[in-house]
């Protein structure tokens, strides 16, 4: 790589400051980049010193002081044969040198008459310039000061990113694994022993790292892995990053990407969004660079220099962790609400049978199945930020059913009284109630009683309401369609007249779907989802009765589900 004009003429006023004893540590790290990246660079540099102490020891024999230019640009410079920059004020100072040199007369040769048959061989002892040492032992001074800059100077290591979230996580460093922890670059590698965590960098570039993995920063930009997994995305940073292993380095700008290095040295690249450059084979002879773009992967190792293409592998990376709710979010594509409402994070980590109380009331217990009255106060959840609020509707007053203050203006009214939890699954519960029958948890054609089905049980009356924009920023993904079963579970005993009740699906305060439910009626529901729609929720009513002695049996077997409550993501 040759440089430019331009940046010759930085080079040496760079290693003019060096000679004159005036640069800046800035300046420094400036000129160890040019030699780092430059073969030229190296080069020049050489024949520069060279250079400056014959014409400091030419000055001092002719007494003659010449005037140092900076290299211009332009067709002013002239290059001798190594390749080495000298301006005409050099090449002047060298001509006058030979201009006024003294001539040296040499002994004359004799040449014997008969040449003898073994003739002496004389030794000629080598004539040692003082000029010469005084050079050779300058130009040694100058680089081993260069050599020695860094030892006497050391520049400290400089924070370079945070770790923003940790996730189980246990490392090699003695300060303590939290939120909010420096990463330095230049460090020793950090070995992550266990669990994952979450890296922001200064530059805005977002990683998750997983267990077991051994890394370090070369720099803000730079991260340089010895085995593990990490996921890249720099769509909101200010510069690009690159990924370097011990056989590669992957080059991107503004794009999302996943990396995996073994302790074997096999290495795979995956590239969800944009397009990276990858080089391979950076200890071989022969290197490989190539274009790996969005939804292509690449696999190679450094017993082979072959690159090979391999399926992408898109739930191989965390790609999000959140340590309050146990959230690890490897690209599933959708989010089960019942799954939340069980303490986990959408994604199966919630307990079956765990729920919420609508009413919020502390004196009750957890999972408690009994007739409770309550007002219709709208009561925030603080301990799940998924979920925004529940509340008990009763139709008497106007029904808050957001932080934002939404109301649910079409609510009838109700009895006011609701049986339980807001539940996620709850088999056992109702196993323990008494009231589970062989095919009680069978709605339509799909039975809930299996464990890879899940519902979220709102008996009346009780409504819960989920804020959208929290997956959104934690997912980093839009949100297109809720879809869910609606149904009523068969528990009313044979002889009593048809329970029934009401299912609503409510977007920031606006009525999507409703339906008078009954054990025999089911439906599929499908709710399309916009970029500004925040709030979701879901609310299931008794349908209503006026009088007072009727009102506690108002809710008897409104046993309403959401069967597979999904949020579907782009």
């Amino acid at each position: 790589m040759e440089l430019s004009n331009v940046q010759l003429n930085r080079l040496f006023n760079l290693l003019g400051a060096l000679r004159d004893g005036v640069i800046s540590r800035q300046e420094f790290e400036e000129l160890n980049e040019f030699l780092k990246t430059f073969p030229q660079a190296r080069e020049l540099y050489v024949d520069y010193v060279y250079l400056c102490t014959d014409l400091c020891n030419l000055q001092a024999a002719i007494r003659h002081t010449p005037v140092f230019a900076s290299p211009v640009s332009g067709g002013s410079n002239e290059q001798d044969q190594s390749g080495s920059t000298l301006t005409l004020e050099i090449l002047q100072i060298l001509g006058d040198y030979e201009n006024q040199a003294e001539a040296v007369e040499l002994p004359p040769v004799e040449i014997p008459s008969q040449p003898s048959l073994r003739p002496a061989v004389v030794k000629a002892k080598p004539q040692v310039s003082k000029l010469s040492l005084f050079a050779l032992f300058t130009s040694l001074g100058a680089l081993l000061m260069i050599l020695a800059y860094p030892l006497l100077f050391p520049q400290p290591p400089a924070g370079v990113a945070s770790v923003s979230d940790a996730l189980g996580a246990a490392w090699s460093w003695q300060e303590p694994l939290e939120k909010g922890t420096r990463l330095v670059n230049g460090s020793a590698p950090i070995q992550l022993i266990k669990g994952l965590i979450k890296i922001r960098t200064d530059n805005g570039v977002h990683l998750v790292m997983e267990a077991p993995a051994e890394f370090r920063f070369l720099n803000s930009d730079e991260l340089s892995m010895t085995y593990g997994r990490v996921f890249v995305n720099i769509q909101q940073a200010r510069n690009g990053f690159a990924v370097q292993t011990q056989q590669s380095k992957i080059i991107d700008m503004g794009t999302q990407f996943g990396v995996y290095t073994d302790m074997e040295g096999e290495i795979e690249l995956h590239v969800f969004e944009g397009k990276t450059v990858l080089i391979a084979g950076l200890n071989n002879k022969t290197k490989k660079a190539l274009d790996v773009i969005a939804g292509q992967a690449r696999r190679f190792s450094e017993n082979d220099s072959e690159v090979r293409p391999i399926a992408l592998r898109e739930r191989l990376f965390a790609r999000d962790i959140q340590s309050q709710n146990n959230l690890i979010w490897r690209q599933e594509k959708r989010i089960d609400l019942a799954d939340v409402v069980g303490g986990g994070d959408g994604l199966g980590s919630g307990q079956r049978g765990h729920g919420i109380n609508p009413s919020n009331r502390p004196d009750d217990r957890p999972g408690e199945m009994r007739d409770r009255r309550s007002g219709n106060t709208y009561n925030r959840i603080s301990s799940n930020p998924f979920i925004d609020g529940v509340f008990v509707p009763n139709g008497a007053s106007p029904q808050i059913i957001s932080s934002a203050g939404h109301l649910f203006t079409e609510c009838p009214i109700t009895s006011g009284y609701f049986f339980a939890d807001i539940l996620h699954s709850p088999t056992e519960q109702l196993k323990q109630n008494g009231t589970f029958k062989a095919s009680s948890l069978q709605v339509g054609q799909v039975d809930y009683s299996q464990p890879d089905k899940s519902f979220l049980c709102l008996h009346a009356n009780s409504g819960i309401t989920f804020d959208l924009s929290v997956f959104r920023s934690r997912l980093q993904n839009p949100i297109r369609r809720f879809t869910a079963q609606t149904g009523m579970l068969d528990f009313a005993p044979p002889n009593m007249t048809a329970a029934y009740a009401e299912c609503w699906i409510l977007i920031d305060g606006k009525v999507r779907y409703h339906a008078i439910l009954t054990p025999e009626h089911t439906e599929t529901v499908g709710i399309e989802i916009a970029d500004t729609d925040r709030f979701l929720t879901l609310i299931a009513t008794d349908g209503g009765s006026r009088d007072p002695q009727l009102d506690r049996n108002a809710i008897g077997y409104d046993w309403c589900i959401f069967g597979q409550p999904k949020l579907s993501l782009e």
